[in-house]
């Protein structure tokens, strides 16, 4: 809304003046107060060029855009308003007396098009409310009713901004992200969108676990007897198994609090709380495709920077001499981004290139299909075997062979991937990105789904004494080695590959960030947080930590070991489709993995808070159960409450019916009296007469 739209190299501010209008270039017509003709004037920028316009009137072509129909030229004349003396002026009033009669949205819209500053606009926008106060009712002709919703409606609109504005000002790293989109553009940009996205959802999920999981049973929690050694961090067993980190350390029973405090059902929270978190991340992930879809796919000429304002605007807001840099630098890179968009959707194949381009990548899909089938079978073998030699071995450090062997193919197999490249020879750089991570989600989702099918159908049927905290240990021994082997990549690996590229073989050069890569390994780790948050409540907690401790990895090593992108091009449709491979086959496959645990499996017998019932869900069925059979003995209690008042009821009447008949009764016995008195009193008045 700070951005106005003016022309960079001119010196003179651009009117809309024409013949007969007013001072505010309104044209002098009835309908001269309509918001559309409001002069949108800008500030100046000097020209040291020149000391005229093309267009103004003493040269040989005059634009009837900016110059008025007499060709006076007026407009060039005036001079330029600025700060408070712009509301005194002629200009001013007439613009604060058109905008009074406006409706509360039009006004707005007709204000906040104003190139003026934020501090100029509210002072405008405070003129205007004051001055419309001060009018008579007969002229506002506003209902009580009326003024309710219009004050209601100004009080959100401002509540709405000022939320806003606070959210904005505590987003993570925005000096950051300029850097890096000024450098590198949308495409890189994009990755560590992504990064903050995610952790965003695991600050949510950590204060949700923390708040309905972990804080009641550390009230009640028994002291740890186990010795810390320190190999814990790396195992994730040991002193940490009988900690809130794991699933086994939680009771089953009822927390109380005194004989008469409330009491807490750790088993429904436990499960609920996990289920809503689950739940509140597949309806935001539903909004947000929805959300960017609309943005990038239906309305993109709404949501998107066209190109007549990437030229001819400019956020006079930005006046630090490193600020406009920056934004020099955003702008110089979005402006190639579009062309280079423009240029290859205009590139046409001839059907000999088109079979050819088609022939390489169908033997690019057949090869990588075939390479991560063949990984997955390694890894259920490796599990398999590796399972057998750890129970008859108590060895420490034998459980970290299947982590290191799948990290080192979760980082192996996507770089073989990225050679492809030289083969296929995309026209569009989107088109790469887009099927190497198809290639690589299908790599590392098929190789989680291998051990959810180890870990369901082999560890939690071996009869282990709590299967669910050896599986949350697994689940973090893969994030921790996944971590461990990005953090050296990141620092040993691309370091070591721009010594080679600047030192030795010159022509390699530096190399360019694999946006696809990168991608696929935050959305593996969320994967396996979502499926540990059951069995490991902390999961949230450490991947907040370690992605906080990526995003600065990875802004350094990219600053330091690669350079932009050798074709520029818009990313704007990336985010929809991160968003839309989290969710499926991520989320969806996270849902279906813990809906069969708990429909499927029996709880362990030792630990947990589902110890003892036959089936997770049977918690949720004894709730229902036990919601039914109170509703039972409720219909029951008030049928018999029923039944008791009619018999009160009917008791009541009786003794009504009784009380009336000896009324009746004595009324007559009195009304016999009253005659027998009546007749005496007679017969003694005749005989003294």
């Amino acid at each position: 809304s700070n951005r106005s739209c003016s022309c960079r190299t001119s010196s003179i501010r651009p009117s809309f003046h024409r013949g007969g209008d007013g001072p505010l270039g309104i044209l002098g017509r009835e309908d001269g107060d309509n918001p559309e003709n409001i002069e949108m004037t800008s500030m100046e920028m000097a020209n040291p060029y020149s000391h005229s316009v093309p267009g103004a009137p003493d040269r040989g072509y005059v634009n009837p855009a900016y110059v008025g129909d007499d060709g006076r030229g007026q407009a060039y004349r005036d001079p330029p308003l600025s700060g408070h003396d712009w509301f005194k002026s002629p200009q001013g009033q007439k613009l604060i007396a058109s905008l009074i009669p406006m409706t509360s949205r039009d006004r707005i819209k007709a204000i906040r098009n104003q190139p003026r500053t934020m501090d100029e606009k509210r002072n405008l926008r405070k003129i205007v409310e004051k001055e419309k106060s001060k009018q008579s009712r007969r002229i506002l002709e506003l209902t009580c009713c009326a003024q309710c919703l219009n004050s209601m409606s100004l009080t959100y609109r401002r509540v709405k901004n000022s939320l806003s504005e606070l959210l904005h000002s505590i987003n993570l790293w925005q000096k950051t992200f300029k850097v890096i989109r000024g450098k590198f553009g949308t495409s890189v940009l994009s990755y560590f969108n992504f990064l903050r996205w995610l952790l965003k959802f695991n600050v949510l999920a950590f204060v949700v676990t923390f708040s309905f999981i972990i804080i009641p049973q550390l009230t009640v929690a028994p002291k740890n007897h186990l010795q810390f050694t320190g190999l814990e961090f790396v195992t994730g067993a040991g002193y940490f198994s009988d900690t809130v980190m794991y699933y086994g350390f939680y009771t089953n029973s009822t927390i109380r609090h005194g004989d008469g405090g409330a009491s807490y059902n750790m088993q429904l929270a436990y499960i609920f709380t996990i289920g809503a978190y689950l739940v509140t991340c597949f309806f935001s992930l539903l909004f947000s495709m929805a959300r960017y879809f609309r943005n990038n796919f239906i309305n993109p000429h709404v949501y998107s920077r066209g190109i007549a304002k990437l030229i001819f605007c400019w956020d006079f807001t930005v006046t630090h001499e490193s600020a406009v840099k920056l934004k020099q630098k955003n702008l110089s890179t979005e402006i190639q981004e579009n062309l280079s968009e423009i240029r290859q959707e205009n590139v046409k194949l001839t059907f000999k290139q088109q079979l050819v381009h088609f022939s390489a990548h169908l033997a690019a899909w057949v090869v990588s299909t075939g390479v991560a089938i063949a990984c997955c079978v390694a890894v259920y073998y490796l599990a398999e075997n590796n399972s057998e030699f750890l129970a008859n071995h108590r060895d420490p450090g034998a459980v970290l062979l299947l982590p290191f062997v799948v990290s080192c193919i979760n980082l192996a197999v996507p770089r073989f991937y990225s050679m492809f490249r030289l083969v296929e020879h995309y026209e569009m750089p989107r088109h790469e990105v887009y099927s190497l991570l198809i290639r690589n989600i299908f790599l590392k989702i098929s190789i989680i789904g291998i051990l959810c099918y180890y870990w369901l159908n082999i560890v939690a049927l071996a009869g282990e004494e709590c299967w669910e905290t050896l599986i949350g240990q697994e689940i973090y021994r893969l994030l921790l080695m996944d971590f461990v082997f990005s953090l050296a990549d990141s620092l040993l690996g691309e370091f070591l590959r721009r010594i080679i590229g600047t030192r030795f073989i010159r022509s390699l050069g530096l190399q360019e960030f694999d946006i696809a890569r990168n991608v696929l390994e935050l959305i593996y780790a969320q994967t396996l947080v979502w499926i540990g948050t059951f069995f490991c409540p902390l999961l949230p907690f450490i991947q907040m930590i370690t992605l906080f401790i990526m995003f600065y990895v990875k802004n350094i090593s990219l600053m330091m070991n690669f350079q932009p992108p050798s074709k520029a091009w818009r990313a704007s449709q990336m985010m929809t489709f991160f968003i839309l491979l989290l969710f499926f086959p991520s989320l969806i496959g996270v849902l279906c993995t813990l809906a069969i645990t708990i429909w499927r499996l029996k709880p362990s017998a030792g630990c947990g808070p589902f110890r003892g019932l036959p089936f997770f869900i049977q918690i949720i069925t004894y709730l229902y159960w036990q919601i039914t059979e109170g509703r039972k003995i409720m219909i029951r209690l008030l049928h018999e409450q029923i039944i008791n008042e009619g018999k009160d009821k009917m008791f009541l009447i009786e003794k009504l019916l009784k009380l009336q008949d000896t009324e009746k009764r004595a009324n007559s016995t009195s009304f016999r009296l009253e005659g027998r008195d009546s007749e005496v009193r007679l017969e003694v008045a005749l005989g003294s007469l």
